[in-house]
């Protein structure tokens, strides 16, 4: 073949051959399907279930105030510390704050609500027991939260602790009610066991000693 002839013809070839291997090219990625983002499930959407990587919403008050959920609610222990402490601080008087801590207890959980009620005790005299009294005798309570009430009432005075035995020792499926009856039979110097009417009578004796001063 002419030089000549040769020298044009291997430029051709080349684009072609660029040319066709371009066409094939397009060919193909024109065939591969497009892949599209999954849509965000819309059960969660609908329901309000937080998705992975969401953060909780947290109930705020109409004024902006963080409050305190039911105890049916998940609380952390960040959130319930917030709330303890805007009581400490409020300024308020002992026994305005030890209501408000009352009704904070109601409204916590977990450890949240034992930090408020050790916070409770130390605010709560004889005299408004009362804020602690139904939530000591309550067997449905956090056990956490009766462990810290009831360590409390070993150091009241003994006309406030025996209603509250009494109490307790009624109901054996309270969480205390053992170590009370451990603790009454060392009082009453005997067990009168399951026998309620006798350890009524020796209960109403003992209130009666302790109110004559003897």
């Amino acid at each position: 073949m002419n030089p000549t002839i040769r020298k044009r013809l291997i430029p051709g070839i080349a684009i072609a051959a660029l040319l066709a291997a371009l066409y094939f090219g397009w060919d193909y990625a024109g065939r591969v399907p497009q892949r599209t983002a999954p849509a965000a499930p819309a059960v969660a959407a609908a329901t309000g279930e937080n998705l992975p990587g969401n953060p909780l919403p947290t109930a705020k008050s109409p004024g902006g105030t963080m409050t305190g959920g039911p105890a049916t609610q998940l609380t952390t222990v960040e959130d319930g510390d917030m709330l303890i402490h805007e009581i400490l601080i409020s300024g308020k008087e002992t026994p305005a704050m030890a209501r408000d801590l009352s009704e904070l207890v109601k409204k916590l959980n977990s450890e949240a609500q034992v930090n408020a009620s050790r916070h409770l005790v130390n605010l709560t005299t004889d005299e408004n027991y009362g804020l602690i009294a139904g939530y000591l005798v309550d067997a449905k309570m956090n056990p956490d939260v009766i462990e810290v009430f009831f360590s409390d009432l070993m150091n009241r005075n003994r006309a406030l602790q025996l209603p509250l035995f009494m109490n307790i020792l009624r109901n054996p499926a309270h969480p205390q009610n053992e170590q009370v009856r451990n603790v009454m039979t060392i009082l009453a110097g005997q067990d009168f066991g399951k026998d309620m009417a006798s350890w009524d009578k020796w209960s109403n004796e003992e209130l009666k000693r302790l109110a004559s001063g003897l």
